[in-house]
């Protein structure tokens, strides 16, 4: 059984939380950011509401109602019947409801995030890749190889999953769960713009040819030169945007 929470009588009180001004969080968020209740890499019980509600000096009602925004955000786990679970924090979960919301709203916001990616990506490359494994670039190479397949046969299929698991492989052991959570969010947005749905052979031919150059600089750590193919492999994009009128 998981044992709950300890309580911290007079928290409520607190102005501040590692130096966060007191109205910048919500009472429960306050209350979880404390160090002594972050949870890392595990879940954790809170008291009762009734017991927490009380701790914090407001209403069962208004603590609900935070609870269910925390959960929103992938913060906590509501059991009914059980009770509350602290997440580990996963900004993945946080920023993937509002973001695909926000395009959903209005498609032309994706270039927009877009952009953010393609810059984090060229950013963050070299890091990212300085830790890829044998079996990392392995399985590079079968990705390039089932995109060939899927390009190459009759019917023409498009290697959209091929595609998100090529970028997805190259950073999946940064660690920055910041990074990690754009990106993850990103190729959800990408399908939400029907993006995974648009064929040109042309495209594709030079979409995964940078590709192969990407591997092969990488491989031999030449990280100037996968840059260049990185960001020639997004001009790509950005013009095929642009020819759509929304970019």
């Amino acid at each position: 059984m998981v044992a709950p929470i300890p309580l911290h009588p007079g928290a409520s009180n607190r102005s501040e939380v590692m130096g966060l001004p007191r109205d910048a969080l919500p009472s429960i968020l306050r209350y979880l950011a404390d160090r002594d209740r972050c949870v890392k890499g595990k879940k954790s019980k809170l008291p009762p509401i009734g017991e927490l509600a009380a701790t914090l000096g407001i209403s069962q009602g208004k603590l609900r109602e935070e609870l269910i925004a925390a959960e929103a955000f992938g913060i906590v786990e509501m059991r009914p019947g059980d009770g509350t679970y602290v997440r580990a924090f996963d900004f993945y979960s946080a920023i993937r409801a509002v973001t695909l919301y926000g395009i959903a709203c209005d498609s032309a916001q994706f270039d927009q995030f877009y952009e953010v990616r393609s810059q984090l990506e060229l950013a963050f490359l070299e890091q990212a890749a300085q830790r890829l494994t044998a079996e990392d670039f392995a399985q590079l190479h079968r990705i390039l190889k089932e995109a060939n397949r899927r390009l190459t046969g009759s019917p023409v299929e498009i290697p959209h999953r091929e595609h998100r698991d090529f970028h997805l492989l190259i950073f999946s052991r940064l660690p920055n769960g910041f990074v990690q959570g754009v990106l993850k969010t990103y190729w959800e947005a990408y399908e939400i713009v029907g993006l995974h749905l648009y064929f040109d052979f042309s495209y594709f031919e030079k979409m995964w040819s940078s590709h192969r150059t990407l591997v092969e600089e990488l491989e031999a750590h030449r990280y100037d030169e996968a840059r260049a193919a990185l960001a020639t492999h997004f001009d790509f994009l950005s013009a095929r945007l642009q020819s759509t009128g929304r970019s």
